[in-house]
């Protein structure tokens, strides 16, 4: 269940690392200095391997587009179950399409079971038509609850219509499901990018899920930049050359700094002081730029 997260999670790491050690094998054995000396550019002989990372990274993508939205609700109360505790307490939920406010007392994920129920109706005028309240609501799909130990009050001219309503058990349709009872809101990185623009057009108040989205595009030329940053330090550079754990730390180093500027746009993007496109697309063309001065700088 967990696979495809960590493959979209590790996958340029997994690049760069691959890339490296064929490298340093191609390097150990002179291969590389033969087809320099046969007039090949260092440029031309990486190609074939960035092509490769560049048709692995769309499959990554699809992966992360594809699958792992289908994943997100097993994926969620999977990780709720094994590092959370199941039951959320506290709840305030609204279903503003039919006019109910739902206050819970608590709810099991695992179990998909509210208990403590307290659901306030009203009409479009937002004055109170009903109350109902419930010992325990079990979900059954289809937009429906059952509810169990029900009392109902009407209620007419904000008045309580006498008598109350008292039933074992009910059928109750609302708009408020399972995953709306969660507190937290769903992890961007398990949202596919139409659904990351589409939350941005309902909430063009809130910068965060324009910010993922353009940081979505970028995604499958992560791996391409590490490439860049990483190959220089396992190829040239004399003292990093010939010592490869230093190459390896150094590779380390930059890639690290490209996650931490990767972070902090994103925080300034989601917290307005950046714009989205300029929070998603920075960290990229920034270390971009760095790795192919790199390469210059190496004599491919």
């Amino acid at each position: 269940l967990f696979l495809p997260v960590m493959i979209a999670k590790l996958f340029p790491p997994i690049v760069l690392i691959a890339a490296g050690f064929s490298l340093i094998r191609l390097a150990k054995s002179n291969e590389i200095m033969a087809m320099q000396v046969a007039g090949l550019s260092l440029y031309r002989i990486l190609l074939p391997i960035f092509v490769v990372a560049t048709l692995f990274s769309f499959v990554a993508l699809a992966n992360q587009e594809l699958l792992l939205p289908t994943l997100a609700d097993k994926l969620e109360r999977a990780r709720t179950i094994t590092f959370d505790e199941s039951e959320i307490k506290d709840i305030f939920v609204e279903d503003q399409a039919n006019g109910l406010v739902l206050r819970v007392a608590r709810y099991d994920i695992v179990d998909e079971t509210m208990k403590g129920i307290f659901i306030l109706g009203m009409d479009r005028e937002e004055k109170k038509m009903f109350t109902l309240s419930a010992k325990e609501g079990k979900w059954v799909g289809k937009d429906t609850w059952y509810l169990s130990d029900v009392t109902r009050h009407n209620y007419k001219e904000r008045n309580w219509v006498p008598p109350a309503i008292i039933e074992k058990g009910l059928f109750f349709k609302t708009n408020v499901r399972p995953e709306d009872m969660r507190r937290e809101e769903r992890d961007p990185t398990l949202i596919s990018m139409m659904g990351l623009l589409d939350l941005s057009r309902k909430q063009p108040e809130n910068p965060k899920y324009p910010v993922f989205f353009y940081s979505r595009m970028t995604y499958p030329f992560v791996s391409l930049v590490f490439l860049l940053l990483g190959t220089p330090f396992i190829l040239g550079f004399g003292t990093l050359r010939r010592n490869l754990f230093l190459g390896i730390s150094a590779t380390l180093c930059v890639i690290g700094a490209f996650f931490v500027v990767t972070v902090f746009c994103t925080n300034l993007g989601v917290t307005g002081y950046l714009h989205p496109i300029l929070a998603g697309w920075t960290p990229l063309l920034l270390f971009i730029l760095g790795g192919l001065l790199l390469f210059d700088w190496m004599g491919a």
